[in-house]
């Protein structure tokens, strides 16, 4: 195939796809807001990176361009744009119900956010429900696919820059002096309550009070330097792509939807509740 990014491939090769017997779409959802030296869609190239090379490893497609959903604790940066969870759980549903329409029956979530899973888990489950199309959000890709990366040489959302073709966004600085992830402390009123109230299985609704706590980024000091870094975080991504069973979750989910439709039809009881 010439892409197996669906903004960008024709009408005719969307067409081809679909008829023949191609079902699966990858969605990146990303988000827009402050994250020191790093651009400031960096979580958003990095599940479109994944999105791509999954749909080469599964014969699907990779839908890109999402780039703004709830941010969270950096909405008092001017670099953060804001929409609510329900902001992004509707646009999802509209998305996602134009997609099934379309001729998509396999539906998977890439993410790289830590507040992602408030917005995506909430609607896999409301959409299952509407429709029994089960949305899937590979929230663990990493920690499934068993690759070790040591933290000090992690560069894959580096990497995805370079698998995006936009390595031109990562800045380069002649006095550039390695990383700058150094974070101003969070407030103590913040801190302590969310050790407290995590200790009890809670996700606390966090505030920044200074941009710089949401911090990190790599300067790079050469164009050199940036491609060799990026290059490794490539190398990173593909291997944690390459161990992970997301063939066989493909077939497991069609599967498990026709199962579905089976139990529907027996116990038509549970459709009036939907």
């Amino acid at each position: 195939m010439r892409t197996r990014i669906f903004n960008k491939m024709t009408t005719p090769e969307v067409e081809a796809y679909l008829a023949r017997g191609g079902d699966t779409i990858f969605i990146a959802v990303g988000v827009v807001e402050c994250h020191g030296e790093l651009p400031i869609d960096c979580e958003t190239i990095g599940p479109e990176a994944y999105a791509v090379l999954l749909a080469e490893k599964a014969d699907g497609l990779a839908m890109i361009n999402l780039p703004y959903f709830y941010p969270g604790a950096t909405i008092t940066s001017p670099a953060t744009v804001y929409l609510s969870i329900r902001d992004g759980m509707d646009y999802l549903r509209k998305i996602c119900l134009s997609l099934v329409d379309q001729g998509f029956k396999k539906i998977f979530f890439t993410s790289g956010h830590g507040p992602a899973p408030m917005t995506i888990n909430g609607f896999c489950r409301d959409f299952f429900e509407e429709t029994l199309i089960h949305p899937c959000h590979l929230l663990q890709l990493v920690q499934a696919s068993g690759v070790k990366i040591d933290r000090t040489q992690n560069y894959a959302m580096y990497g995805a820059y370079k698998i995006m073709n936009q390595m031109e966004y990562l800045p380069v600085d002649p006095e550039g002096k390695g990383y700058a992830g150094e974070r101003v402390p969070n407030d103590p009123a913040m801190t302590n309550f969310s050790k407290l109230y995590s200790g009890l299985g809670g996700y606390t609704c966090q505030l920044y009070d200074d941009a710089r706590q949401h911090g990190g980024g790599y300067v790079f000091a050469s164009e050199e330097e940036r491609l060799e870094k990026c290059t490794i975080g490539e190398q990173q991504m593909r291997a944690i792509v390459d161990a992970c069973d997301i063939v066989e979750l493909k077939n497991a989910l069609g599967d498990y939807q026709d199962y579905v439709q089976r139990m529907y039809q027996k116990f038509p009881r549970i459709k009036k509740v939907r």
